[in-house]
């Protein structure tokens, strides 16, 4: 019994794998980087934004990600400094109602970039790659024809690296939230009528949480995934399934 304990303890282990993070200073994304360090993983922050984080096992770098010069050699010098890359978590987003080139740059683009570089790091040892997309992935959305575009481009860039990087033993998957409460999601959690329909749609009549991603993250990015690539885990609470 207890060896059966410790090889599922150990099936879904981070302990010690090199992770990246885009969009790690985000609600969802610091989250998601405080409990992989506390899990004793090594966390390995990029974002737009300069910030001091004094938390064990996490390491912060600024970036612009969609400058490909400057994004090959921070990652050369954290290939460096840790030895290898084992995870890539792309958390990196935004919803910009007013431009559509800035949700392709940032959601798509940039992804493309950062992730071809990371990819070129893990063919010797192999690797999981966690990006995430979204509802809009599936299903279009008014007002917003940008993120919408980009998610949905997105989900099947994740599927083409899929294939293409398999014989590399690396695996390549998406997230999708639902409505989750965040930063993004507040003006139209605000808003009566909007929270109210969108809770109409949601079987479990609310929007998760960001710790409510963890499971599935965890597992996709540890061993207890490995036969898995291409895959798109919709974390929503039951929104896609529901019809009329």
């Amino acid at each position: 019994m207890n060896s059966k304990k410790k090889l599922i303890k150990n099936l879904f282990s981070i302990e010690k794998k090199n992770c990246i993070i885009t969009g790690g200073l985000g609600g969802i994304g610091f989250k998601i980087a405080k409990l992989m360090a506390h899990n004793k993983a090594n966390v390995i922050i990029i974002d737009r934004k300069k910030q001091n984080i004094k938390y064990k096992n996490i390491h912060c770098y600024q970036s612009d990600l969609l400058n490909e010069n400057k994004t090959k050699n921070l990652i050369d010098k954290i290939h460096t400094k840790f030895g290898k890359i084992d995870i890539l978590i792309n958390a990196l987003g935004i919803s910009d109602e007013n431009s559509f080139i800035n949700n392709i740059n940032t959601n798509l683009i940039s992804v493309y970039n950062l992730t071809k570089i990371v990819i070129n790091k893990m063919k010797t040892k192999g690797g999981s790659i966690v990006n995430f997309t979204s509802l809009n992935s599936e299903l279009g959305f008014s007002n917003n024809p940008g993120y919408v575009s980009s998610k949905g481009a997105l989900k099947m860039l994740t599927k083409s690296f899929a294939i293409d990087y398999a014989k590399y033993n690396i695996r390549v998957n998406n997230i999708g939230p639902g409505y989750i409460k965040t930063k993004m999601t507040k003006k139209r959690f605000q808003n009566k009528k909007s929270r109210n329909l969108r809770l109409s749609r949601i079987p479990f009549g609310r929007y998760g949480n960001p710790e409510e991603l963890f499971g599935a993250i965890v597992f996709l990015i540890s061993d207890g995934s490995k036969y898995i690539t291409g895959q798109d885990f919709y974390v929503d609470g039951g929104f896609l399934a529901k019809g009329i």
